[in-house]
């Protein structure tokens, strides 16, 4: 199993989110965020560009359509593109049912 985090254009979520539901992936967390990447573009050095967290669960079959869509959705070739880190999970529950490992994601 695994987790992907991704930080993208606030613009880019809704086309993303809907996608990625045709995919068969139900299950996200999405946050408002604030930052900046290694560009050095930003008009003030203070200045935090709003952006979009998105963070889902995935089976490890399901990992390369996924990022896959990500990257057809999100990818521009200009800066501000945004970032994709996927982490393994170790196991996961569903609180509600008590169900573990790839039946809760």
């Amino acid at each position: 199993m695994k987790k992907i985090e991704c930080i993208i254009p606030n613009h880019r979520f809704i086309p993303l989110e809907r996608a990625l539901r045709e995919k068969g992936i139900h299950g996200m967390t999405v946050s408002d965020v604030k930052g900046y990447g290694n560009e050095q573009t930003r008009p003030e050095p203070y200045l935090f560009l709003p952006k979009t967290k998105m963070e889902l669960y995935c089976t490890d079959d399901d990992l390369e359509s996924v990022l896959g869509i990500i990257a057809t959705i999100c990818k521009t070739g200009n800066l501000g593109d945004g970032k994709v880190a996927v982490f393994e999970i170790e196991d996961v529950m569903r609180i509600r049912t008590g169900e573990r490992g790839e039946v809760a994601v």
